[in-house]
């Protein structure tokens, strides 16, 4: 089993650093932690290079446990961004009740996929 991890470190509050995980798992990535703006871009920056590998993409978001509207909207564009290059993107979440609110206020919950890893 092939696992990789990758941690940003983000100082949101003064000193108060908060950690975000991205784990790959045999070719899975998942997001433990917050997505937000003070770290949404590092994230979509480390999941395109993923993409421009021309390999579809796992990603759970099922141990996120916050997430603002820029993190919805970042989750978005990779979305778009996958299907503009003709690659399946799947992004698995539906059943974390920690982002459904704004989700949905951000109409961003049709890129989460019905199927659960």
């Amino acid at each position: 089993m092939k696992i990789n991890i990758i941690v940003l470190l983000i100082k949101n509050k003064p000193n108060k650093i908060m950690a975000t995980e991205i784990k790959e798992i045999n070719g899975m990535f998942q997001i433990v932690g917050s997505i937000t703006s003070a770290n949404c871009h590092a994230i979509k920056s480390h999941l395109e290079s993923t993409l421009v590998t021309g390999k579809d993409l796992l990603l759970s978001i099922e141990k996120v446990i916050s997430i603002d509207a820029s993190g919805a909207f970042i989750l978005e564009a990779l979305y778009k961004k996958a299907g503009l290059e003709n690659l399946v993107i799947s992004i698995f979440g539906l059943e974390n009740d920690d982002i459904q609110e704004v989700m949905s206020t951000t109409k961003t919950r049709y890129i989460l996929s019905n199927d659960r890893v």
